[in-house]
C-alpha cells in the first residue's frame, strides 16, 4: 500500500540570507522553492511492535528496518526475515515489543537488535548470526538469532538508548524499581547482564511513567537526564556511582509526554526543553530557558493544544506518544516529528478513532520569535511508542520509520523544485475561528442554599420535546473542578448533529431582564445554539473542554423584555469541536434572569 501526502517548504541555499538566522528577511530566487513529500510504504499491517528501528542488518551497505519479529531488507523493504518467532499481538491489549535499536553489541561486525518490551519487563539483545544467515531466498533455518537477556527490568514509556555519560559506549536510559538511571554495557561480556546505575531517589513510577530524555540543560558539556518533573544534573565525576542533583520543575501541563530533548530553540545560546504534555491525550510545547534569581528557570510556550485555536495553524491531534528531533528540511535547524499513536489506550483516549496522522513541525526563527509550522506527512500509519528518523534509501533525505497498532511503515521523503506560486499555495494557513464561542463567562456567586441567585434550574424545566437523544437529571457533586447551581444539571445525552430540545419555564413578573446561562463543558460535549422564545441568544457556544468537567460560568446574552408567564428555551446541537469525542452531550445547569 502506498499513500502520498505533499508538504511544501522553501529551501535555503548557502548564498541566501536566511530568515531563520537573526530574524533577517530572506532573499530567495524562484529556483529555491522546494516541494517536500512523504510516500507511506506499508511493510506489514500486523501489530507486532510499538516501535521500529533501522540499520544495516545484512551488511550490504543498505539500511534495513526492524519492527517486532522481522527485519525488512532495504531499500525496497519487500523481503522480510525472522529474528524470532512471529506472534501477532492483541490490538485490544499491548505488545510485548515496544522499542528496537540496531547496534553491533558483541563487536563481531554484524548489527544486532536490542529490544525493550512492555514497561516493567526485561530487555533482550538478539544476536545477528551473520551474513551467512541471509541468502537470496531468506534466512537459513540453521542460523537462528540467539536471545540474550541484558537487563531484568526496564520501565518508563520513553526509554532512550544513547550516549549519556560521554564514554565510547551507549547507555540504556530508563527507570527501574522506582529509580531514574541508566544501564551500562559490560564491555567484557556485552551480551551478558548490564549494570543499572540509579541516579535518583526512589521517586519514579514503578513501571510506567511518561516523559524521559537526555540533553545538556545547563551548558556544561555533559548530558543531563530530563523527565516531566525536572532534570538531573550529571556530575563532573563518578557519574555511574552517585546520585545526580535534581532540579525540580514542571515540563508538562498534564501528566507527562514522551521523548524529551534539550535544544536551543530560540537561538539565544542556551538549551531549551521540548516535549509532549500528555502522551495519551494532547499537547506539544517547548520550555524556554531563562535566568531567574540567578538560577535556571523555564517559560512554557505551547506548540499544539487540545483544540484548533491553540495552534497557530489549527492543527490538533491526540496521543503524541513519541517524538523525534531532526533537521528535516536541511536548513540547519532541528524540526519536531510526531503524530498520533493510534489506539494507544484504545477507546479511553480522546479522538481515539481520528486519522492516524504523522506531522513534522518546521522550526522557524524570525522577528516575531519562534514558530513551529506543521506539515502533514502521512494519514494512514500513525506512530507507536518509538519513532525513528533515518535515511533509509541513501538519498540524503531523512525518512520516518514507525511501528504501532497499524503495523510497520516507512514514510519515504522526497523533494522537488517548484515555483513560488505552487509553494505559496501549499503553505499552512493561519487558523481562523469557526465562530463558535469557546470563551467562558464570569464566575457566579452562590447563596446559602448552594444556588445562583436568579437561577431557573435546568433540571426544573419541563422538557417539551427532543428530536434525538435521552434527557435526565444528573447530580454533579462528584465533579470537583467546579460548582453547579443546586448541584445538578439537565443532561442531554447522545444527541445527534442538528438535534433540538425544547424546554419550558415560567416567570412571575413582566420586566426587563439580563439573560445569562450556565452550561457544562467536557471532552464529549457539543457546540450549541440557544434561542429564547424564538430569538437567538448570542452565537454558537463550544462546550468542549479537557481534561476537567466544569461549567462555562455565567455567559451573558444581554437584556430582553420578558412577559409574565410561560417561555420556551431551545437548545440545538450544531457540531462538535474537532478535539471532542463525538457524542454530542449537552448539560444545562441553569438559565439566570436578573431583573433590571
Amino acid at each position: 500500500m502506498r499513500s502520498s501526502v505533499l508538504v511544501w517548504l522553501k529551501s535555503m541555499t548557502a548564498w541566501a540570507i536566511v530568515a531563520a538566522i537573526g530574524g533577517r528577511a530572506a532573499v530567495l530566487r524562484a529556483d529555491e522553492y522546494v516541494l517536500h513529500s512523504f510516500r507511506t510504504e506499508m511493510l506489514s499491517d500486523v501489530y507486532y511492535s510499538e516501535g521500529a528501528g533501522a540499520g544495516d542488518i545484512d551488511g550490504d551497505g543498505q539500511t534495513d528496518v526492524v519492527c517486532g519479529p522481522y527485519w525488512y531488507r532495504g531499500p525496497e523493504f519487500t523481503e522480510a526475515y525472522e529474528i524470532y518467532k512471529p506472534v501477532a499481538q492483541n490490538r485490544d491489549r499491548y505488545a510485548d515489543n515496544f522499542f528496537s535499536w540496531v547496534r553491533d553489541f558483541d563487536r563481531d561486525g554484524h548489527q544486532d537488535v536490542l529490544v525493550v518490551g512492555f514497561p516493567g519487563t526485561p530487555a533482550f539483545v538478539y544476536r545477528n548470526p551473520g551474513t551467512d544467515a541471509v541468502t537470496t531466498s531468506g534466512r537459513k533455518p540453521d542460523s537462528p538469532w540467539t536471545k540474550h537477556q541484558v537487563l531484568d527490568w526496564v520501565s518508563n514509556e520513553s526509554p532512550q538508548f544513547t550516549n549519556l555519560v560521554g564514554d565510547d559506549a551507549q547507555e540504556l536510559v530508563c527507570t527501574r524499581d522506582g529509580f531514574f538511571g541508566f544501564a551500562t554495557i559490560n564491555s567484557d561480556d556485552p551480551l551478558g547482564p548490564w549494570e543499572f546505575h540509579a541516579i535518583s531517589e526512589q521517586i519514579a513510577p514503578p513501571r510506567f511513567g511518561h516523559g524521559l530524555g537526555v540533553g545538556d540543560v545547563n551548558g556544561d558539556g555533559r548530558h543531563d537526564l530530563i523527565y516531566s518533573g525536572g532534570w538531573f544534573e550529571q556530575p563532573a565525576e563518578n557519574a555511574t556511582q552517585s546520585r545526580w542533583k535534581l532540579h525540580a520543575t514542571s515540563f508538562s501541563n498534564s501528566y507527562g509526554g514522551a521523548d524529551m530533548f534539550a535544544y536551543d530553540v530560540d537561538g539565544d545560546g542556551d538549551n531549551d526543553v521540548l516535549t509532549a504534555h500528555g502522551a495519551h491525550d494532547f499537547g506539544l510545547g517547548w520550555y524556554e530557558q531563562v535566568t531567574k534569581d540567578g538560577e535556571i528557570a523555564f517559560v512554557h510556550h505551547l506548540i499544539m493544544g487540545d483544540r484548533p485555536e491553540k495552534n497557530r495553524y489549527g492543527v490538533v491531534f491526540s496521543e503524541p506518544h513519541s517524538l523525534a528531533l531532526a533537521d528535516i528540511d536541511g536548513d540547519g535547524l532541528k524540526d519536531l516529528v510526531t503524530g498520533k499513536t493510534y489506539w494507544s489506550h484504545h477507546r479511553q483516549s480522546p479522538m481515539w478513532d481520528a486519522d492516524p496522522v504523522v506531522y513534522w513541525f518546521r522550526l522557524v526563527r524570525n522577528d516575531d520569535g519562534v514558530d513551529w509550522i506543521p506539515y502533514l506527512a502521512g494519514t494512514t500509519s500513525g506512530i507507536g511508542r518509538q519513532l525513528t528518523v533515518a535515511d533509509v534509501n541513501a538519498d540524503g533525505l531523512p525518512d520516518f520509520v514507525v511501528g504501532g497498532m497499524k503495523g510497520a511503515h516507512v514514510l519515504v521523503h522526497s523533494r522537488k523544485r517548484v515555483d513560488q506560486k505552487q509553494w505559496q499555495a501549499g503553505q499552512p494557513k493561519r487558523f481562523q475561528s469557526s465562530g463558535a464561542r469557546n470563551d467562558r463567562g464570569t464566575k457566579p456567586t452562590f447563596d446559602e442554599r448552594g444556588r445562583i441567585p436568579g437561577a431557573i434550574e435546568g433540571e426544573a424545566m419541563k422538557v417539551v420535546s427532543t428530536s434525538a437523544g435521552q434527557v435526565s437529571v444528573q447530580q454533579m457533586n462528584s465533579f470537583s473542578a467546579d460548582r453547579w447551581s443546586g448541584n445538578a444539571q439537565l443532561f442531554w445525552r447522545q444527541a445527534a448533529p442538528r438535534a433540538r430540545m425544547e424546554l419550558e419555564f415560567e416567570i412571575e413578573e413582566t420586566g426587563q431582564y439580563e439573560v445569562a446561562a450556565v452550561l457544562t463543558t467536557a471532552r464529549d460535549y457539543a457546540q450549541v445554539n440557544l434561542q429564547l422564545d424564538g430569538v437567538a441568544l448570542g452565537s454558537t457556544l463550544d462546550l468542549y473542554d479537557y481534561p476537567e468537567v466544569r461549567t462555562t460560568g455565567l455567559v451573558s446574552f444581554g437584556t430582553q423584555s420578558l412577559n409574565k408567564g410561560i417561555h420556551r428555551l431551545r437548545l440545538e446541537t450544531v457540531g462538535m469541536n474537532p478535539s471532542a469525542i463525538p457524542t454530542h452531550m449537552v448539560g444545562l445547569d441553569c438559565l439566570v434572569l436578573t431583573s433590571k
